[in-house]
């Protein structure tokens, strides 16, 4: 089974759009797609993002709510929890951004690269044929950057900080098993680069597919502050480094 994971905060506008192309992707999957439920998490939303999440006709979707809003960190644990308590060993699992951004058609080889065995497949920025489209220089050249210490410090991967991933439903299992609490403990856009941390052995060898990013498709501002999330995810990897590779 796949199970879909969206993280969403005040999504009203995206989440339709991206329920749809998910609908499209899944009617035209080679050789017919998999059972798929989708789980979203309104992280305390302000506006209608669970009334838009149950509004597209066709998919199974299963919205959590927040309230108040806790941050990407408490959405990612309260989705992948929900999949854990649900979900089969066997079962994938592709989180990826509510916002619109992340193409699903992506997901048919995703999972093609899982069923050929990978544990852990990122859709990447950093890949041949990856494209980026609607953001700006600044954010590229950030995400450059990250990309390039982090392969320094933490080889296996070459996106660390892109959330668009499957996921075979047993590496999560292990994480939860092996780390407990501590598997999913960072609060916001942190989570993404510690999850892969805590799971890129166990993983190995990790696969990548190219990413085409659509900023341009995306309605309201980013969520996301660049220079706090920097400066967060520079803390946890000194930790990670010379520190407790478990912990807060």
């Amino acid at each position: 089974m796949l199970w879909v994971l969206l993280p969403a905060y005040n999504e009203a506008a995206n989440i339709p759009p991206l329920l749809e192309g998910l609908k499209a992707t899944l009617a035209s999957w080679p050789g017919g797609a998999p059972p798929c439920t989708v789980v979203v998490v309104d992280d305390g939303s302000t506006d209608d993002t669970a009334t838009a999440a149950r509004s597209v006709d066709g998919l199974e979707v299963v919205v959590l709510i927040h309230d108040p809003n806790q941050g990407l960190g408490a959405a990612m644990r309260t989705g992948i929890t929900h999949v854990l308590d649900h979900g089969v060993d066997d079962d994938l699992l592709i989180a990826l951004d509510a916002d619109n951004t992340h193409p699903t058609s992506l997901m048919p080889g995703m999972v093609a690269k899982a069923d050929g065995g990978a544990q852990l497949v990122i859709a990447s920025r950093f890949q041949p044929g990856a494209e980026i489209h609607g953001l700006d220089t600044f954010r590229i050249l950030v995400s450059q950057a990250a990309s390039w210490l982090l392969r320094v410090m933490f080889p296996g991967a070459r996106d660390y900080t892109c959330g668009y991933r499957c996921y075979r439903v047993a590496l999560l299992r292990w994480g939860q098993d092996h780390y407990g609490d501590e598997f999913m403990n960072q609060t916001g856009f942190a989570i993404m680069v510690d999850i892969l941390l805590k799971l890129r052995r166990r993983a190995r060898p990790i696969e990548e597919v190219p990413l085409i990013l659509r900023y341009d498709l995306k309605q309201g501002a980013s969520k996301m502050k660049v220079a706090q999330t920097a400066i967060t995810t520079l803390r946890l990897l000194a930790r990670r480094f010379v520190g407790n590779p478990r912990g807060p």
